[in-house]
């Protein structure tokens, strides 16, 4: 009877250690995939998201614009760096890098209230809604300003151009087709600023 009684307290001991040890386990799986997840949406240079993490926020937006959630306060940036590949060529890609990195700095300095992503080597996207929205043109003429005093002096210059959510668009690639046109534009500008400033 005693060694019955041992038995039964012995294996439902063993049974609780057991039960303990697996709800550590998942935990732990838990917390795994959890880091796991975030470093596949992170971009490993600049600690910003990345091009995946983009993408799924980019079908988010869209199923809330095709389901009429969305239609206000929604705005798209896109930042390319000037010069990367210039740099690239001509002082190594440890000094590419660091560009990336500072410009990577730049832009989440001013748009604090914005959802930033590295899409691309030298191109950034900003998502703006809400508050990044209601401050985007102070925010966006703060940083403009800062650029164009960095194209005299030798820093990070970026070319922004910006979008917002119009009735009538289907998805977020509306508004990112206009931002990447007014980009281009900004670019080129900006190109001439430079050229002006050397002469």
């Amino acid at each position: 009877m005693v060694t019955l009684l041992s038995m039964v307290i012995f294996a439902t001991v063993l049974l609780l250690q057991l039960r303990g040890i697996s709800k550590a386990r998942l935990e732990s799986e838990r917390e795994n995939s959890r880091m796991f997840q975030s470093m596949a949406n992170t971009d490993s240079m600049t600690g910003v998201r990345n091009k995946h993490a983009y993408s799924e926020y980019e079908n988010l937006l869209d199923d809330r614009i095709r389901a009429g959630e969305r239609r206000d306060k929604t705005a798209v940036l896109v930042c390319d760096i000037n010069g990367l590949k210039h740099v690239n060529d001509t002082q190594g890609h440890a000094a590419g890098d660091k560009l990336i990195k500072d410009a990577s700095a730049l832009i989440c300095e001013h748009f604090v209230h914005g959802i930033v992503f590295r899409i691309g080597g030298d191109e950034f996207v900003v998502i703006l809604l809400d508050k990044g929205y209601d401050t985007m043109e102070e925010t966006l003429a703060s940083i403009n300003r800062e650029i164009e005093e960095n194209i005299r002096r030798g820093g990070v210059v970026i070319s922004i151009g910006y979008s917002v959510l119009k009735e009538g668009d289907g998805q977020l690639r509306d508004v990112f087709e206009r931002a990447d046109n007014m980009m281009y534009q900004r670019k080129q500008e900006l190109k001439a600023m430079g050229a002006k400033t050397r002469e």
